[in-house]
C-alpha cells in the first residue's frame, strides 16, 4: 500500500484535548478502512504566514498513513467537510523511516 504524509491545520481557538479527539476520529477512519497510521506529530500552536478564516494562529499536526489511494480520496474529502480543519495537505511519500520530522527537532531545539 502506499504511503501518505498528511499535514493537518486546525482552527486557534479550540483546545489541546479537541484536537486529539479530532485526530484520533480521522486516525480511527484510516484504520476502519484497513490502513495504518505509522505516525503522528503535534507541532504545536503556530503563526499562520496569512489569516485564514479569521485565524491569525493555528493547530499543526502530521500523520503518516498507509492506505490505498481510494481510500485517501474518502479521508481528504472527510477533512475538508470538518469545520475546525483550516487546510490540510496530503502527499506521497516513498518510504517512512520513523525518525522524527525536522519540524519536530527545530521544536525541541528551541528554534
Amino acid at each position: 500500500m502506499p504511503l501518505y504524509e498528511n499535514v493537518i491545520i486546525c482552527r486557534q481557538d479550540i483546545t489541546k484535548n479537541q484536537l486529539d479527539i479530532i485526530i484520533s476520529e480521522f486516525k480511527k477512519n484510516i484504520e476502519n478502512e484497513k490502513g495504518k497510521i505509522l505516525g503522528e506529530e503535534y507541532w504545536g500552536l503556530k503563526n499562520l504566514a496569512y489569516e485564514i478564516n479569521k485565524n491569525k494562529k493555528a493547530h499543526y499536526t502530521m500523520l503518516i498513513i498507509e492506505t490505498h489511494p481510494d481510500k485517501i480520496e474518502e479521508y481528504e474529502r472527510k477533512l475538508r467537510l470538518h469545520e475546525d480543519v483550516i487546510r490540510f495537505m496530503t502527499i506521497k511519500i516513498k518510504k517512512y523511516d520513523g525518525k522524527q520530522s525536522k519540524m519536530v527537532e527545530t521544536i525541541d531545539n528551541g528554534n
